[in-house]
Formats: C-alpha cells, structure tokens, sequence
C-alpha cells in the first residue's frame, strides 16, 4: 500500500508552459484527501516550489523536498527543517573552471538566493531565475565569501554545448567529491557528495515511519533516477530521458498530456 508520493516538478508535474493541468491538479488532490501524502521533490529552491504548492492546496502534505534534495522544507510555514551543503573549498575548486568555460555561470543556490559567479551573467542564467522566481546577484568568490552563508548546490549554466565540454572533461573528476547530475539542458549541478533526491526521501520517511516499498515516485530526468530506483513504484514520464526510462516500473504518458494524473489515476485511484 502506497503511502507517500514523490513528485518532481518541472516535466512531470508541470508542462511546457509551466503550468498544472486541470488534471494533475484534481488527482493530486483526490489521492491527497485519500490519505497519501505528497511530497513535491524538485530541483527546485524554496522561490520556485511555494507558489505552485500552494495553487495545488494539497491536505495531508506537510513536506517539499528542494535543490536535488539538498533542502527538506515545512509547507506549513516554509521554514527550512534540514539542509545538506557544499563546503566552500570545493566551491573554490569548481570555480577556477570558469577560467576554462568563461561562458558558463557557476551559481551558488542558497536557501534564500542564488549567487552567479562569472565574467557577464548569461541568459540561461537570468532565464533560470525568472522561472524559479529566485532573487538571483551576479558577484565574486571573494565578496560571497564575506557573506557567510551556506552552499546548498553549485550549478553550471549556459549553453549546452559548453556545458557538454565540461561534462565531458571534468565530469568523472568532479565525481570523486560531488554528486554531479544533469538535470537541464542548461544547468550542470554539483551536488555535495552523497546527496540526492532519493537521500532526502530516504531520511524523510525514515522519521515519517514510511517504508521505500510504501512509496510511489515520478519523475523524468537523470536527477530522478536514484528516486525512482530507491521506490518501491517508480514511474516514468513518457519524455523521460533514456536513462531514466531503464529503471522505470511503468511509464505515463507526457507532461503536457497529464501523465502525472494519469500514473495517480492507475496505480492510486484505481480509475481505469
């Protein structure tokens, strides 16, 4: 019996315009008063989770898991209850690789803003922002530092194929003291080694008293794949990408066509 539902966000439970369907939204909040509790589980930070959570006025839901995992967060009143950080050694590291893509932003997500480190702010960058309404500064390593504040996750932004050069140069590399995914096109993250979004659902339900096997997740992209896996149910969107389609126990149709409502509508309503 399934008991909680981990959801990923931006081409699962939202579609090409950012928007949830009319679908999404009514069978999120049917299996929600069932008594399933859902957990948005994004890539996400706080900005960019809050306003879609509270148009879907999910009971029963008092959790969102945001940056990959990094940070779990109280719906009820969007107070931050754990969080995961990079030390800021390894942010420095990551930051001399600039020097080698100049094109690219290395912006540091923080629990209440994004830093962009970099010669000029770039468009996937400022674009990342206005999606995810995040407050979004363009500064130096050196004045971040006199910040003080915490790293959840460092991400590359750009062009993809600068973004691939790197992936492919480095990316082993940066495995050895990171959790490197790509999640995005344009965004390149460096997780802090061992977080995720399954490591974050796996410390949540562990409190909650929730089994994996009790557990039903959706997802699409490489950043979902460890979640889908650590599931007892893990479902597919049906613009998923190849790696992730691998380890999916069923696949739902698209985000634009309300997969997400009909995975629930299947293996949680039983609508046929």
């Amino acid at each position: 019996m399934i008991k909680l539902l981990a959801i990923d966000m931006d081409g699962t439970l939202l579609d090409d315009k950012k928007e949830i369907s009319p679908r999404n939204q009514q069978a999120l909040r049917q299996v929600a008063e069932a008594g399933i509790m859902v957990v948005l589980c994004t890539g996400r930070p706080l900005s960019g989770i809050q306003p879609y959570f509270d148009q879907l006025q999910l009971p029963h839901s008092p959790y969102a898991i945001g940056n990959n995992g990094c940070l779990t967060l109280s719906t009820d009143d969007w107070s931050i209850l754990s969080y995961q950080s990079t030390l800021l050694a390894h942010v420095e590291q990551l930051v001399k690789l600039l020097e080698e893509f100049p094109g690219l932003n290395l912006v540091l997500f923080t629990p209440h803003a994004n830093y962009a480190l970099g010669q000029e702010l770039n468009e996937a960058t400022k674009n990342d922002a206005i999606i995810e309404s995040s407050i979004l500064y363009h500064t130096d390593l050196e004045n971040f530092r006199s910040l003080n504040i915490p790293v959840l996750v460092p991400i590359f932004m750009g062009e993809a194929e600068e973004l691939d050069q790197l992936q492919l140069a480095y990316g082993n590399q940066l495995a050895e003291n990171f959790q490197p995914v790509r999640s995005l096109d344009y965004a390149f993250e460096v997780l802090p080694k061992g977080v995720s979004k399954a490591s974050a659902l796996a410390r949540l339900t562990e409190k909650l008293g929730i089994t994996p096997e009790e557990v039903m997740a959706v997802g699409d992209g490489d950043n979902d794949i460890q979640m889908l896996q650590w599931a007892g149910l893990g479902i597919a969107m049906k613009n998923a990408s190849p790696s992730l389609l691998k380890f999916a126990d069923d696949i739902t149709d698209s985000h634009n066509e309300s997969g997400l409502a009909k995975a629930i509508e299947k293996h949680l309503l039983n609508v046929k």
